[in-house]
């Protein structure tokens, strides 16, 4: 993980931090003016942004209360709106003015910087397979033939289809829907960011992710 301060942080959302279709230099103005700002988070994703007990928690979650704190002067929530976006709304979400920013795992890369700005990185993490615990399989390479679950609107398939072109990749909506299926055994595998696969395994026994790293994701 590399760290960053989140002063940093916030100049890089509020220079850089809007569509490219429909740059808003006035966004920090606007969300003043509101009186709140609008963030679009994941609700599935431990340990970066989950709901527990009706409360909105996690690393994301804990950087989107800091750049409030900043803005806003003051740690009071009243003057967030979480608003849970799927991976394969997030981009969306944010062209279509939905959301001021969005803090929900998206990783950077030069498709997506065609038409969103990013901030700096302030994780670095690396896409790996979840498999059960007895599997035999030891690389990605070995999965070909074999069914892998990716969750939509993430850069898991291009990695499948990078390494293991004749894998069938299975769109999940979300994390849980994917480990649904491997845990049913329709898929031989996940494949995610590996961060967000070990807040898999803090839940579920029985289960382990390989040593290797594919990507870099920032």
């Amino acid at each position: 993980m590399k760290k960053l301060s989140i002063f940093l942080l916030l100049i890089s959302f509020f220079l850089t931090g809007c569509t490219k279709e429909q740059e808003n230099p006035d966004l920090l103005k606007t969300i003043k003016e509101r009186d709140k700002i609008i963030i679009g988070v994941k609700e599935d994703s431990k340990p970066f942004g989950f709901v527990k007990d009706g409360i909105y928690q996690g690393f994301d979650i804990d950087i989107a209360k800091e750049i409030s704190k900043n803005i806003f002067n003051e740690e009071d929530e009243k003057h967030i709106e979480f608003v849970p976006v799927k991976a394969s709304e997030r981009i969306y979400a944010l062209n279509d003015g939905k959301v001021d920013i969005i803090i929900a795992t998206l990783s950077i890369n030069e498709r997506r910087r065609q038409i969103i700005d990013f901030s700096v990185p302030y994780y670095v993490a690396g896409q790996t397979l979840m498999l059960p615990q007895l599997s035999k399989v030891t690389s990605i390479e070995q999965l070909n033939g074999k069914n892998i679950a990716v969750v939509l609107g993430t850069t898991g398939e291009k990695t499948v289809r990078m390494l293991a072109p004749n894998a069938n990749a299975v769109g999940a909506m979300n994390y849980k829907e994917a480990f649904k299926f491997l845990s049913s055994g329709s898929v031989s595998a996940i494949l995610a960011d590996d961060s967000l696969l070990y807040g898999l395994l803090s839940e579920n026994r029985g289960y382990k992710l390989l040593n290797s790293r594919y990507t870099e994701e920032f």
